[in-house]
Formats: structure tokens, C-alpha cells, sequence
């Protein structure tokens, strides 16, 4: 039986505690978020974050440690993201795990009139992509807000839903990162180059 990988918290309150994933989960690498990090840098203080596909929830996890005020962590094999919450906020006073696909979590979230400054969506690379994903993720976008929708290299670009603009999208390595704002939303994100 293969391994399940595990993950480390990189930066912040929780800087180098242990993340399970849950088994066949492929976890964001170590480079990859970091780079995504240093791209929010200035939008993690403070924010609101839903972290959609959550697998071991390494990125809800790692906003919490580096400043976001909340995190809501959507996974249908929630496992070991259970254990990961518990571990790092064991109060839940920064985290909430919604047990389900993401299409479930939207809408319990846009019923209940959430809004999130950060969304960041890692749907498995080998299905497309979900029809309707963006849209209803940029409905949930606070004025300001960012959606987050990680790919692999090859991938093509999603087409812009209404509302939504894409205004960025870096490669590191396999991973792609392509950020959209609400349309006539200014953003100046700042990071290192594409690697």
C-alpha cells in the first residue's frame, strides 16, 4: 500500500508542523506554495480564505498560520483533514471543514451569504474542469476578493465567467496558478517570476 505523502506547514504560527494527506491526494509541492504566498503576501492578514479540494488542507492551513483570520476547507475525504485542523486549531476558532464535493460546499456557502477575500480551488488534474466551478466561486468573492484556481502545466486556460477577469497566471514548475477578480477590480500582485 502506497504512502500517503506528507506536508509541512512553511511559514507563520504553525511553521513546520507536520500535515497528513490522505492517501492518493497529491498535495501542492513545498515550492509551489510558497511562491503562491509570496504572491498574496499582502492579502493573507486578516482574510477570509475558503480553500476548495482542500486534500490535507496545506494551503487553508498555511493562510491561517500566516495571518488569515478564518478558513473554510471543503474535501470529500475530509480524514485527514480532520486530523490537521484539530491538530494545528484544535478550538475551531479559525477553521471549519465542510465534509462534501465542492459543488455541495458553493452551495451551502452562497445559501448562508458567505464572502471570502481568498478562494483557492486545486480540482484533480485528470477531470476537467467542473462546469460552473469559477462562476459560482467569484460569487462568493468579497469586493477586492481573489480566486485562486490551480492546474496542471498543461492545461489549458478556463474560459472568464461572467464578473470574473483573469488578471494573472504563473507556472512553477507542473503547477499553474491562475488568479481572477472580480471584474474592474485593480490587483498588483507581486512575486517572483514564473519558474
Amino acid at each position: 500500500m502506497k504512502r500517503a505523502p506528507s506536508v509541512r506547514i512553511l511559514a507563520g504560527r504553525f511553521k513546520g508542523r507536520l500535515l497528513e494527506a490522505p492517501a492518493g491526494a497529491r498535495p501542492t509541492s513545498g515550492r509551489a506554495r510558497e511562491a503562491l504566498f509570496s504572491i498574496l503576501h499582502d492579502s493573507i492578514q486578516g482574510a477570509a480564505v475558503l480553500d476548495l479540494y482542500a486534500g490535507s488542507g496545506a494551503v487553508g492551513l498555511e493562510a491561517v498560520s500566516r495571518g488569515a483570520a478564518r478558513a473554510v476547507l471543503a474535501e470529500r475525504d475530509a480524514g485527514a483533514l480532520q486530523k490537521n485542523a484539530e491538530k494545528l486549531d484544535p478550538e475551531g476558532a479559525c477553521t471549519r471543514i465542510l465534509r462534501g464535493d465542492a459543488e455541495q460546499a458553493l452551495a451551502i456557502l452562497a445559501e448562508a451569504g458567505e464572502r471570502f477575500d481568498l478562494v483557492f480551488a486545486d480540482p484533480p488534474y485528470a477531470e476537467p474542469l467542473p462546469p460552473g466551478l469559477l462562476a459560482a466561486t467569484a460569487s462568493l468573492l468579497s469586493p477586492g476578493g481573489l480566486c485562486v484556481l490551480q492546474r496542471d502545466g498543461p492545461s489549458e486556460t478556463p474560459a472568464e465567467p461572467a464578473g470574473v477577469a483573469l488578471v494573472e497566471r504563473r507556472r512553477y514548475g507542473r503547477n499553474v496558478f491562475f488568479f481572477y477578480a472580480r471584474a474592474g477590480s485593480s490587483l498588483d500582485l507581486c512575486a517572483p517570476e514564473d519558474l
